[in-house]
């Protein structure tokens, strides 16, 4: 395997050890992996009964992460003397998984573009996606857009290929069961190959027709199943945030979001030099156009966040990465070594730029900081419960959080600061700013800070960014619990 290729697993694999946790976007899918593991047919015990979110996710990409990371998780409970070690181990391994599915999908699809556009392309495209921040860091998240991503980059390798029949599947899987706007995307290419003629309507109704009926009732069933009525969840999910507009009561951003913010943080210098490589060659402008055209149709919807259009990052890296050879070689005119020279600025200043935002993320799961050190404070295996606010259950706490077997975890949600029942929970993990709630009937056993900003300081020259914290969570202890609870 090319040494760039192992650069990129190195480097996703440092984004899952540098920020383990996961946070609110990812809880459904990361605790659905949790209860197929552990409590498998006993729906009932199941996360998403107490939590079901806004609307229904499908369980379609749990099951399979489920049964690929099953037989290494459940040793959880074969060897009881380790199990916390073993529930860290399962929760990262769960990661791993689709860690591994997403890379397989991106390496795929580079070997696609290695015979399609040559080694040069496709060893740049991996270089830059290296030294970007986002890309690698979401492929490893349990997010739904995650599981989509997967399917959407092993669909592109079948278009580019010219397998039709694959690519109409592997499409109608990613539309019908994970994100219903992908239609825009893969649209876009199935329409470029009708307009080729490279595809018969005739082959698209069979295979489509075909693939549709496959898919809805894949979902149907496993879904159904799981949430106890009859359902498609993607189906909810585009009636909810699509026709009714729901998805706006998360907040709305300008039209040209995507274009001005999300893209140039995704992709840093490659969106400069994405275009650069459409204008140079005609076989990159179909990939170039297919990613900007999809993020230009999306930006309709109002409610907007970088995740969502994942899906065009390695359309557009394609492109950069032929615009960069095309820098390259104007700066080899002037000298041979200066197009060296500038391909390594690129890549070093895309690093640079990742390495900051890396810092950034490893400061925004105060929650499960938190659960671990709690975990390491108090000794006691009995009477132990414990209650999560909304803050820490949004910022890394989740079911593989919960090490201890006899200890009581509730994240109840509006849970008063004056009822006297709070009084039950011999721990709680509240917010910093409630902490005067709590001083009479509490104990601080500890204090997590967050990330609150970046600052510059000229002092500290060569490396004048500082990253900001504030304490964000408290560890509380009953004041009646037994000092000798702590170690």
């Amino acid at each position: 395997m090319p040494w760039e290729k192992y650069l990129v697993v190195a480097v996703a694999f440092l984004h899952l050890l540098v920020c383990p946790y996961t946070k609110v976007e990812e809880s459904f899918n990361l605790q659905a992996i949790h209860d197929i593991i552990y409590h498998k047919g006993n729906i009932q015990k199941y996360d998403h009964h107490e939590f079901p979110g806004v609307v229904p996710r499908t369980f379609t990409g749990p099951l399979v992460i489920s049964l690929t990371a099953w037989p290494t998780a459940c040793l959880c409970y074969i060897y009881q003397a380790v199990q916390v070690m073993l529930v860290m181990i399962g929760y990262l391994l769960v990661r791993c998984c689709l860690m591994a599915w997403g890379l397989k999908g991106l390496l795929t699809l580079s070997d696609a573009v290695r015979d399609t556009f040559g080694t040069t392309i496709a060893r740049y495209m991996l270089l830059l996606t290296a030294s970007q921040f986002h890309f690698l860091f979401y492929i490893s998240r349990t997010l739904p857009n995650t599981f989509a991503l997967v399917v959407v980059m092993f669909a592109v390798t079948s278009w580019m290929r010219g397998h039709h029949s694959k690519f109409i599947w592997l499409s109608a899987f990613a539309i019908l069961v994970f994100r219903f706007e992908l239609c825009l995307l893969l649209g876009i290419l199935l329409l470029l190959e009708l307009m080729s003629f490279r595809l018969s309507i005739l082959k698209l109704l069979y295979h489509g027709t075909l693939a549709t009926i496959f898919c809805l009732a894949i979902t149907i069933a496993i879904d159904s199943y799981c949430w106890g009525r009859y359902l498609w969840p993607e189906g909810e999910v585009l009636w909810y945030n699509t026709i009714m507009n729901k998805s706006s009561n998360w907040g709305t951003s300008p039209f040209l979001w995507y274009f001005y913010s999300a893209l140039p943080r995704a992709l840093l210098l490659a969106y400069l030099l994405s275009p650069v490589g459409a204008i140079t060659d005609k076989q990159i402008r179909t990939i170039f156009f297919s990613g900007i055209i999809f993020v230009l149709i999306y930006s309709i919807l109002p409610h907007k966040e970088l995740r969502f259009i994942i899906y065009a990052f390695p359309l557009l890296n394609i492109s950069a990465a032929r615009g960069l050879i095309f820098i390259q070689r104007k700066f080899n005119r002037i000298s041979p070594n200066l197009g060296a020279i500038s391909i390594v600025g690129v890549l070093l200043l895309n690093s640079i730029f990742s390495t900051i935002m890396l810092c950034v993320s490893y400061h925004n799961y105060s929650g499960g900081n938190a659960l671990q050190e709690l975990h390491s404070l108090v000794k006691e295996r009995q009477g132990v419960s414990v209650h999560i606010c909304n803050l820490a259950a949004q910022t890394g706490v989740s079911r593989f959080g919960e090490l201890e077997p006899s200890w009581n975890y509730s994240k109840v949600e509006n849970m008063k600061k004056a009822d006297p029942w709070i009084l039950k929970y011999s721990h709680l993990i509240i917010e910093a700013a409630d902490w005067d709630s709590y001083q009479i009937t509490h104990r601080q056993l500890s204090v997590v800070n967050g990330y609150s900003g970046i600052r510059i300081n000229w002092k500290l020259l060569p490396y004048p960014l500082v990253i900001s914290t504030e304490p964000q969570l408290m560890i509380l202890e009953k004041v009646k619990i037994r000092e000798s609870t702590v170690s």
